[in-house]
């Protein structure tokens, strides 16, 4: 089974191959939203849980962008 991680650089990848700066900025605008939200989770659990959210956000954004290419 494909780890998350390893998902998301696989399409990461394909995307860079397509490459487009508004794309990317989009990308990195939607990461740091939810990153910024992990750094300020008061407990351990809500930092995991908006963690996992960033992933799983970055992970659709990239879709998203593919799909539109």
């Amino acid at each position: 089974m494909q780890s998350a991680n390893e998902s998301i650089e696989r399409k990461y990848h394909r995307f860079l191959e397509e490459y487009d700066p508004e794309h990317v900025a989009k990308l990195d605008g939607t990461f740091m939203n939810h990153l910024a939200a992990a750094i300020r989770a008061s407990s351990p659990n809500e930092r995991q849980q908006a963690l996992d959210e960033a992933i799983v956000a970055y992970e659709n954004a990239v879709d998203d962008v593919l799909y539109d290419i």
